[in-house]
């Protein structure tokens, strides 16, 4: 049986991560990545891809371009790389997925690393023209309006192609129907659990917000427990946290003094509060404190914390192990998620 290639695109500073959660599924080989994506074959069904948790989304492969350059001919390479690109064999792949009309109406994504002399609203609206010409398809500049959506990745002077395999982002959840500020992504909340899944033990999110990371863990087969300071915060969890009543529990609570027991978490895993969306000062460093002694005491021994901050110096990590600072990029910002070990 032929493989199918595809690609996936993930927080920076995630792609190992989601390599590994994509070699795991069954007939899935990894064959390569970069910045931002990781590269498959895939022999068989495509429908597990679509239960990936730790990358942003998934594509099926189309092509790639050489010569998109920073000046603005590289837009009329576009427009003849749109018009050549054949959509006949992927469309097919797509549709043993979910259905589709004989000619779809599309639109487009597109980002791109380093400065250019043209914008990505030109890039989209360039490709679009060349895919317009060729097929007389529907151009949708809205994702929500389209059949499909193809996704443009360009890197120094190369451009990767790829057609979207479900019907939205698979980062966007469902289940996620309240936000707060400082909500945390989902894919990198599963990719920080993804981390700690051979552990044995409850999960604990001392910082939860509105439930990303207790829910996800939940999703994921662990009995999970969260807990935050702001009441309104807790309500939104327990808005989203629906479809996993009975497997996560919500408390309100001073993260710096928890009331669970010493040694009972066997994981605990949390955004804590960083960046833009706090106030940064003397309060929150000693509330870092307090939360680095909280978590050693209510870690199982041999339990393992993963902690996204951008201020691991303020941690007190005492009878913790750091085991690694993995840096990513979130919100503009490069905050690090903190891997500890209880000793």
């Amino acid at each position: 049986m032929p493989q199918t290639a595809v690609f996936a695109i993930t927080t920076r500073g995630l792609e190992g991560i989601s390599a590994e959660e994509m070699a795991s599924l069954p007939g899935v080989m990894v064959t390569g990545g970069g910045y931002r994506r990781v590269l498959a074959g895939v022999r068989g069904d495509l429908a597990p891809l679509l239960g990936l948790r730790t990358v942003d989304d998934v594509f099926l492969y189309l092509s790639e371009c050489r010569g998109i350059v920073r000046q603005r001919t590289a837009l009329q390479t576009l427009r003849e790389w749109g018009a050549s690109l054949l959509l006949g064999a992927p469309l097919d792949r797509l549709r043993s997925l979910r259905s589709l009309p004989a000619e779809p109406s599309f639109a487009i994504a597109a980002s791109f690393v380093g400065k250019r002399n043209y914008s990505g609203d030109e890039i989209k609206a360039a490709l679009a023209e060349g895919l317009v010409a060729a097929t007389g398809w529907r151009y949708c500049v809205y994702d929500r309006d389209a059949d499909i959506s193809l996704r443009l990745f360009i890197e120094h002077e190369m451009v990767l192609a790829g057609l979207r395999l479900g019907a939205s982002p698979l980062h966007r959840r469902a289940y996620k129907v309240a936000q707060r500020p400082g909500s945390l992504k989902p894919s990198v909340a599963a990719a920080m659990l993804w981390s700690v899944r051979e552990v044995e033990g409850p999960g604990l999110d001392p910082c939860c917000g509105v439930g990303t990371i207790p829910i996800e863990g939940a999703l994921m087969g662990r009995r999970m427990l969260g807990g935050d300071l702001d009441a309104q915060s807790l309500a939104a969890a327990r808005a989203n946290g629906v479809q996993v009543v009975g497997r996560v529990g919500w408390l309100c609570w001073d993260a710096g003094r928890l009331p669970i027991p010493s040694a009972s978490a066997g994981v605990v895993v949390s955004n804590l509060p960083w960046g833009r969306q706090v106030q940064v000062d003397r309060d929150l460093e000693r509330l870092y404190g307090a939360l680095g002694r909280e978590i050693a005491r209510v870690l199982a021994p041999g339990g393992r914390a993963m902690l996204l901050t951008t201020f691991p110096e303020w941690l007190g990590t005492r009878g913790m192990t750091v085991l690694s600072q993995r840096e990513i990029s979130l919100y503009g910002q490069r905050p690090q998620i903190v891997a500890l070990r209880r000793d």
